[in-house]
């Protein structure tokens, strides 16, 4: 029951790093006047898919207090685990 619990909450995160990362990659191409996927294929072709990532996991931020507050901390442990999954990632994209 536990593991579950964990396990929905790290799903949860992953989501909410996925929604963070399409909403910064829109907001970044409604800024240079380009479309959606003209911007993250840029990222792309410039190794720069990190700064997308790490800007993405800042909503876990949010969900994470909102879990705290809701006292649901074994969904919160899993955001917790999601987000040290994304920032391994990250730091693997940026220094390979």
């Amino acid at each position: 029951m536990i593991k579950q619990k964990v396990f929905i909450g790290f799903v949860m995160g992953l989501l909410s790093t996925v929604i963070g990362a399409s909403l910064c990659t829109f907001i970044i191409s409604k800024v240079k006047h380009g479309g959606f996927s003209e911007t993250f294929i840029s990222f792309q072709n410039d190794e720069k898919l990190w700064m997308l990532l790490a800007l993405g996991a800042i909503p876990n931020l949010l969900l994470f207090f909102f879990l705290l507050r809701k006292d649901l901390e074994y969904k919160a442990r899993g955001v917790v685990l999601a987000t040290l999954l994304i920032a391994f990632i990250t730091y693997s994209l940026y220094f390979l």
